[in-house]
């Protein structure tokens, strides 16, 4: 049975929610302690999509916006929305991936137009085939096998970017390190810091940065608060003496590491690179800890395709009917105007 419905009670929802955690591998954008954070501060009118088996979850996921047409894990708020989710798509019991496109084809009757924004190619498939699919963007999302590479993570590169990383790591001295939060005052000291950085770096080019809007500092404070706890957030925080060199804030689920923002501190020397310095520690302590995946999400930047070794593809769309095609290009797009 597929249904969808308001939701007037968060907190059942979240009981519903992580039971079907328990038995689905959902990745962390799908996790109640990322959308937990997000719909209980920020989705208004929100509604639950389900798909139920005897009495039981197999399939959920929250439709946010408003009566026309709804956001597949968001709120339809460009603003609230500025969080980005990826590797998004229904939280779905594993073996049960089936459910998906029928689940997709009654939210889009019902509901109307939906925007998927960062899903896969699974769901991005199941999506083709319940309805008619407006596809607006595709980016890569490189990472790196920590299986594969091991622990001598820097003979896996090129040999430009091996020197390059090499030589960055002298200019700052023997006594570079990398530290990883380990109580949660501690994180958010380190959140902080490097809020600050990445702030002063991207105002300096006259941008505002991510962390400019009030609002997304709070839902990363209560996103710190949550998941650090449970061991699905991270900051690490690169020195070199007294010498802060950058600081990385990813989330952690299933031995997958999702590298979700970062700070750091460039100086005058332009052989000096922080960035590449600090991801590459963090991807040899990650390996040395027995972790799986580094992922770098979506955008292919050259600092990111310069440290992986493959990748996927995540997906940015709208699902409409089927019978609205003839119309997609003009009141298709009237309705989600905010996409």
């Amino acid at each position: 049975m597929i249904g969808l419905e308001r939701v007037d009670d968060f907190g059942a929802v979240a009981r519903r929610w992580q039971a079907l955690e328990s038995e689905a591998d959902c990745g962390f954008f799908r996790s109640w302690t990322f959308l937990g954070c997000l719909a209980e501060a920020r989705f208004a009118g929100a509604r639950l999509l389900s798909v139920r088996e005897g009495g039981q979850d197999v399939a959920l996921a929250l439709l946010g916006g408003g009566r026309r047409g709804g956001w597949l894990n968001e709120t339809g708020d460009v603003a609230r929305d500025a969080v980005f989710i990826e590797h998004n798509g229904l939280l779905v019991r594993s073996g049960c991936a089936a459910v998906v496109g029928p689940a997709l084809a009654h939210a889009v009757r019902v509901a109307g137009p939906v925007v998927l924004s960062g899903v896969d190619d699974t769901t991005l498939a199941a999506a083709r085939g319940a309805g008619w699919l407006e596809l607006r963007q595709t980016r890569f999302a490189p990472r790196v096998d920590l299986l594969a590479c091991g622990e001598d993570f820097l003979a896996t590169l090129s040999a430009n970017a091996r020197a390059q990383i090499r030589r960055s790591m002298r200019l700052f001295g023997a006594d570079l390190g990398l530290a990883r939060a380990e109580t949660l005052a501690e994180a958010q000291g380190f959140f902080a810091e490097m809020v600050e950085v990445h702030q002063a770096a991207w105002q300096r080019r006259g941008r505002p940065g991510a962390f400019a809007d009030a609002g997304m500092r709070r839902f990363h404070a209560a996103l710190i608060e949550r998941g650090f706890p449970r061991g699905e957030v991270d900051l690490l925080r690169v020195a070199a003496g007294g010498r802060h060199i950058g600081t990385l804030y990813a989330f952690v689920r299933d031995g997958r590491v999702m590298s979700y923002q970062s700070g750091f501190c460039y100086g005058d020397d332009k052989r000096e690179k922080p960035g590449l310095v600090c991801h590459a520690l963090a991807i040899m302590h990650y390996a040395a800890k027995g972790y799986r995946v580094y992922d770098f999400l979506g955008g292919g930047d050259r600092y990111k395709t310069s440290l992986a070794q493959d990748g996927e593809m995540l997906h940015w769309g709208v699902l409409h009917r089927p019978w609205t095609v003839s119309g997609v290009l003009g009141k298709g797009r009237e309705r989600i105007r905010g996409f």
